[in-house]
């Protein structure tokens, strides 16, 4: 499976735009953003797939499944937020925001956000980026 995420990453990665505003980023640094991205979810996600989550209105955990991988990517200061859509079984969509940050062994995601576009306003406001 995760060749297969690694597959739509590459594709995506030549046939759309990206948002990056603040600098430009080569097509090695996007697609090693986009590798940790999927990684993560590859490694975190259960036998079927799904990345559990805690749904912030109810409380519950659920299950919930990338959709088309097609993340934005948003310079935060020296870090980059990539967001995608994710949806759970239902076909509830759910907004999710990676941080992501070049560490000592490259890039890892070091937080992850859902459903929280007001909180991610806010931090980019504040980043000065």
């Amino acid at each position: 499976m995760k060749a297969v995420y690694i597959f739509m990453a590459s594709l995506w990665l030549v046939i759309m735009p990206h948002h990056v505003s603040a600098s430009k980023l080569d097509a090695v640094t996007k697609a090693q953003l986009q590798t940790t991205m999927i990684t993560f979810l590859e490694e975190a996600a259960d036998e079927a797939g799904a990345f559990g989550v805690i749904d912030r209105d109810t409380g519950f955990r659920v299950s919930v499944f990338p959709g088309a991988i097609h993340p934005r990517i948003i310079p935060y200061g020296t870090d980059y937020f990539l967001c995608i859509e994710m949806f759970d079984a239902a076909g509830k969509k759910y907004e999710a925001d990676f941080l992501v940050r070049n560490g000592t062994d490259g890039w890892m995601v070091v937080d992850v956000m859902m459903n929280q576009r007001d909180l991610l306003r806010k931090a980019i406001a504040n980043s000065g980026s």
